[in-house]
């Protein structure tokens, strides 16, 4: 079995995009997999048990259109509790010391969980890979622990080489693999699109997996033939599992 994290150069770069590009890319490879979104927020606000159930009423009926996504894009039969810990109405917990209501105990095991249950498991962060996650620690100090290898997505903007490059360099020095990155368009009008690309082809010492277009509503579109790159995805889990 094995673990992925998706990271984005920021917030709203298409992580959820490129993580439902993944999952269907490697279920066309015959992988079982599913996401995982630790942590969401900007819905109403669901905290759930440690323990997970199958009784419904354990849980509100808030959700979080990420890990609606998330969860349509798998074959697997998944509820919304299987792949998320925590949902927040807002995004201040992330922010303020109501992070300390996130328990990381319960994120490894539901991690774990997943897993001990599926071939691969596409975790997507949230924010950027230094927002602080829980307990003191960030999202990038998780994946340090967990050992986990990375996925870069960067959403093609001006100033995004900058946020890529730093982002890579964090990710060299966690020590963890970069399995390679993701350019996603977000700016259907920007004129030099193709040499931003080029550029973090050039600077980004990993490779690129795939290039995913400017799309409406790409969270109910078939997106795993962006990825021209599975290979590089297949061989890395094959490798991350023995």
């Amino acid at each position: 079995m094995s673990s992925f994290f998706v990271a984005g150069t920021d917030t709203n770069v298409g992580k959820t995009t490129a993580a439902r590009a993944m999952i269907q890319a490697l279920q066309g490879q015959g992988v079982q997999v599913v996401g995982y979104k630790p942590i969401a927020c900007c819905g109403e606000e669901s905290i759930y048990p440690v323990a997970q159930s199958e009784n419904t009423s354990d849980y509100d009926h808030f959700v979080n259109a990420d890990v609606l996504t998330l969860m349509h894009s798998t074959k697997e039969n998944v509820s919304y509790q299987d792949i998320n810990s925590y949902t927040f109405s807002h995004c201040a917990p992330m922010l303020t010391q109501d992070k300390m209501r996130i328990k990381l105990d319960k994120i490894n095991y539901d991690l774990m969980r997943l897993n001990q249950t599926y071939q691969s498991v596409v975790v997507e962060g949230s924010f950027g890979l230094m927002t602080p996650m829980a307990e003191g620690k960030s999202f990038a100090d998780w994946i340090a622990q967990q050992k986990m290898p990375v996925v870069l997505v960067v959403g093609i903007k001006d100033g995004c080489v900058n946020h890529a490059l730093l982002t890579v360099k964090v990710i060299q020095q966690l020590g963890v693999p970069l399995l390679g990155w993701i350019a996603n368009r977000i700016n259907p009008l920007l004129s030099h699109y193709a040499e931003i690309v080029d550029l973090l082809v050039e600077h980004i010492d990993a490779p690129l997996l795939g290039k995913i277009p400017y799309l409406h509503k790409p969270e109910e579109q078939e997106l795993g033939h962006y990825l021209t790159n599975i290979d590089r995805l297949m061989y890395m889990q094959t490798e991350f599992i023995k």
